[in-house]
């Protein structure tokens, strides 16, 4: 549908006093406030619509979310009320699933921890069972050194709910490489390529022989089949050509998964057709 003048008259006034930005989160639908960053955590957002938008992709009606490092809880809750907003818009319904030890950072082991940054004991979780108060059931949290969770939480995992969209927030070199192992389960556990968020891969210390950075280079080496790149979709087409988390947003592949081994049974498309195509199915 054409706006009207008078809308369009209104619009444009507003955005020239008081900026695009403030006309989107008036008037602006979720998606369109989205891709705008108007949204808490944009990189929560962006992530869990992704999973939701590439789970129907591959016919899948839930997917599985990950928070490894709860802390205070704020993301959690957040990734709570996401899931409810991206539901609404896609149908998808989530399973949402947080890492914590509660005790905060476990032991800094080497130079690949950052000790020049970080403390055993730091992020202790302030209030646990305020915190499972206002989660009401709504999420899961697994307590426990990553390490020795990370296995059976893998093992949990199913085509019925693959896994779509993981953020690691444990700072440290160990509990990231751990934490990396739930990607190494059979292929239909997960979603064909799964949104990724780390916290900690921009600061001036951040090299690719520590913390996070190191986790991901050594998981690559490892493993054939499953790699993990920078998201490449970003920026794209959305508004803002930089935003600082652009940055953090990373894409595990599943290179076995049986969708990225032989072609869809579909007619072949146009050049305009194959756009659309890649446009609806969020694959752009």
């Amino acid at each position: 549908m054409v706006d009207s003048l008078p809308l369009r008259l209104k619009r444009k006034l507003w955005t020239h006093f008081l900026g695009v930005d403030s006309w989107v989160g008036r008037t602006g639908d979720f998606r369109t406030r989205e891709r705008h960053g108007l949204v808490s955590r944009p990189y929560y957002v962006y992530g869990m619509l992704r999973a939701a938008d590439h789970a129907r992709y591959v016919g899948a009606s839930s997917v599985t979310v990950v928070e490894f490092g709860v802390a205070s809880g704020r993301g959690l809750l957040n990734m709570i009320d996401c899931a409810e907003l991206i539901t609404a818009e896609t149908g998808v319904a989530f399973r949402i699933v947080g890492f914590d030890t509660g005790a905060g950072l476990p032991s800094i082991d080497s130079y690949k921890d950052h000790p020049e940054i970080w403390n055993p004991g730091d992020f202790a979780m302030e209030d646990r069972t305020s915190l499972e108060k206002k989660i009401g059931g709504r999420a899961e949290i697994i307590w426990g050194n990553i390490d020795q969770t990370i296995d059976g939480f893998t093992g949990t995992l199913g085509p019925q709910s693959p896994l779509g969209f993981i953020a690691i927030d444990v700072d440290i070199y160990s509990a990231s490489k751990s934490a990396l192992r739930c990607l190494t389960g059979d292929p239909e556990k997960y979603l064909p390529a799964m949104s990724m968020y780390f916290d900690d891969v921009s600061f001036f210390f951040a090299n690719k022989w520590c913390g996070e950075l190191a986790a991901i280079e050594e998981f690559n080496a490892e493993h054939a089949m499953r790699k993990i790149d920078r998201d490449r979709s970003l920026p794209g087409l959305r508004p803002k050509a930089a935003a600082a988390w652009y940055q953090a947003m990373y894409v595990g592949h599943v290179l076995d998964h049986p969708a990225r081994q032989s072609p869809a049974n579909r007619k072949g498309l146009t050049i305009k057709e194959h756009a659309a195509f890649m446009s609806a199915s969020a694959l752009s």
